[in-house]
């Protein structure tokens, strides 16, 4: 995102867990030994160089609630029963080297930021909280904060489940055609529906000011690609982090 912002995606690779989870597991939920995700989230701190109290994790829970966060918001990311907020998918900063972090195996990890290092925000987008658009909840809570254009904020989409594996019910799809219509990402593969949360995604941006030449995506299925973690494809499995922050200035 530019020199005033780093951010990191994580797949499988380079920590101590065993199989099912081996082996960068950051997730304390999915019954991992806890031992081996607080390695892991301290190898994690230590190629940031950022002390791992400076990692805000949250107990994410398919909503939209969006908090703020500040440096003293870290705390211990190492206990596997505490999180910086409870029952929260996105929180957004202007502390720099506060660094945010996403935990997924599927859902897509969504980063909005201010051109200028203004604000930062990062964010659990599966379909539930595509479908209720964390976006603007995101957006709506920061606007209540800082004065800024719409037009000066870019946004990334990391790895996450393509339209090519995310087969749902009619139901479901039905949920994103009566809210997008055909701007809503749903695809037919084979005669059953499919979601596309890049796409959806996309749409609730440009709908709340952002510009298309500023939303990006890494293009990655997390199901298709055996590098990352995927709940669909393996059902026990661990999960990779997002990770952004404010680079501090010199």
């Amino acid at each position: 995102m530019g020199e005033t912002f780093g951010l990191v995606f994580t797949n499988r690779y380079g920590g101590v867990s065993e199989a099912p989870y081996n082996s960068l597991n950051l997730g304390f939920r999915v019954g991992d030994e806890p031992m081996d995700v607080c390695s892991n989230r301290s190898i994690v701190a230590s190629q940031f160089g950022v002390p791992v109290e400076r990692f805000i994790y949250l107990h994410q829970v398919h909503g939209i609630k969006v908090r703020r966060a500040g440096a003293e918001d870290g705390g211990s990311s190492l206990e596997p029963a505490v999180d910086a907020f409870p029952e929260t998918d996105g929180t957004y900063t202007s502390q720099p080297v506060t660094v945010l972090a996403v935990l997924t195996a599927d859902c897509l990890p969504l980063v909005i930021a201010h051109k200028d290092g203004l604000f930062l925000a990062l964010l659990h987008a599966g379909w539930k909280g595509t479908l209720d658009n964390i976006a603007a909840a995101a957006l709506a809570g920061i606007a209540g904060e800082f004065s800024f254009d719409r037009t000066d904020l870019k946004a990334v989409m990391g790895p996450g489940i393509g339209p090519c594996c995310y087969r749902v019910d009619e139901s479901r799809a039905n949920l994103f055609v009566e809210r997008y219509g055909e701007e809503g990402g749903v695809v037919q593969w084979g005669g059953k529906p499919g979601l596309d949360l890049f796409r959806a995604n996309r749409a609730n941006l440009l709908k709340e000011g952002l510009k298309e030449e500023n939303i990006t995506a890494t293009g990655i299925c997390t199901c298709c690609d055996h590098d990352y973690y995927s709940f669909r494809r393996e059902g026990t499995t661990g999960r990779q982090g997002a990770f952004a922050y404010i680079r501090a200035s010199e």
